[in-house]
């Protein structure tokens, strides 16, 4: 192999490197939102806290009664994991692991005693919101208000 050549790897290496960590996926970070909701049948009443998701919630699910149990905003790095304590002993880890045509692609895990319980990935379109449905909890189910912007 020419010498000259094998003396330019480790600057093109290195050139690259440098690339890869100014690049703006690289520094971007996530803000996300998690709302913890306790949602029933057995009540009317709706907290005003909720009051910019009811019409989605509404939409998708048949109850009557939303309560906001916890919200958390966290600003994570790709690939970092937010924990989140739920009712119940339950633990929430979520993870936007990649952004994909505007997409953020979380990873979502549920951990119990601390055995996960339930795993899920969503595509959420950047700030944009989903709600997903989880475990009974008190006369009621739990629901998981889940946003995500990037930075």
């Amino acid at each position: 192999m020419d010498r000259r050549f094998t003396r330019f790897i480790p600057v093109l290496a290195g050139l690259i490197y440098l690339i890869l960590l100014s690049s703006p996926a690289a520094a971007a970070r996530v803000m996300t939102d998690v709302k913890i909701i306790h949602a029933s049948t057995g009540s009317s009443h709706v907290d005003a806290a909720l009051k910019n998701i009811i019409p989605e919630l509404e939409s998708v699910f048949k109850y009557t009664g939303y309560r906001l149990i916890n919200e958390q905003q966290m600003m994570l790095n790709f690939n970092q994991k937010g924990r989140i304590s739920l009712p119940g002993n339950r633990m929430m880890i979520v993870i936007p692991a990649a952004m994909n045509k505007g997409r953020i692609n979380y990873q979502i895990i549920i951990r119990k005693n601390d055995r996960p319980v339930f795993k899920t990935r969503v595509l959420l379109r950047n700030n944009s919101s989903i709600t997903i449905g989880g475990p009974q909890f008190n006369n009621g189910y739990l629901l998981f208000n889940i946003s995500g912007s990037v930075q």
